[in-house]
């Protein structure tokens, strides 16, 4: 079932229309407005081997996608990378996730990260879960850094260690 493979130019529409169906800010507020259609080909343009846009196919249609990016942009970070993966609502909790999780684990030595990060909105208990299920842990907090209008929320660091030191 499905097909991953690395995202192209073609592929930024409905990459957006994803994101804006899972994010929550979009939903409520006029988020949407804020990323467009330049933000996610910017996004795909930066996209390296190091650190890759994938997409995730079923029947011709994208589904969901996943980005693996720079954590923080200093040398000492280099081998730290940031994981966001979204899934069209349809599809969520049929295992596109699980599949593109393990994919990018199974690249991680020729993509050279030693550890994942995720940002997840708190309010987002699905996201939450599932990467709790996906070996992930709450590494921190970050209170009330997510800001739309008039709405704040906390957003949680989850992370994962690869290699000798996993934990």
């Amino acid at each position: 079932m499905g097909k991953i493979r690395t995202a192209e130019l073609d592929d930024a529409p409905y990459i957006l229309s994803i994101f804006q169906l899972c994010d929550p800010f979009a939903k409520s507020t006029q988020r949407s407005l804020n990323i467009s259609l330049i933000d996610v080909m910017d996004w795909l343009e930066n996209a390296t081997e190091k650190h890759p846009m994938l997409v995730f196919e079923e029947a011709e249609s994208i589904i969901a996608w996943c980005s693996i990016e720079p954590f923080y942009g200093l040398p000492a970070f280099d081998t730290a990378s940031e994981i966001s993966l979204y899934v069209s609502p349809q599809w969520q909790a049929k295992g596109i996730g699980k599949k593109l999780i393990q994919y990018v684990e199974m690249q991680q030595a020729s993509i050279g990260f030693t550890h994942l990060v995720a940002y997840i909105y708190a309010s987002n208990t699905k996201s939450q879960t599932f990467f709790e299920k996906q070996m992930f842990q709450q590494w921190g907090s970050l209170p009330n850094i997510a800001q739309q209008q008039n709405e704040r929320e906390d957003v949680y660091l989850y992370g994962k260690i690869y290699g000798a030191s996993d934990s």
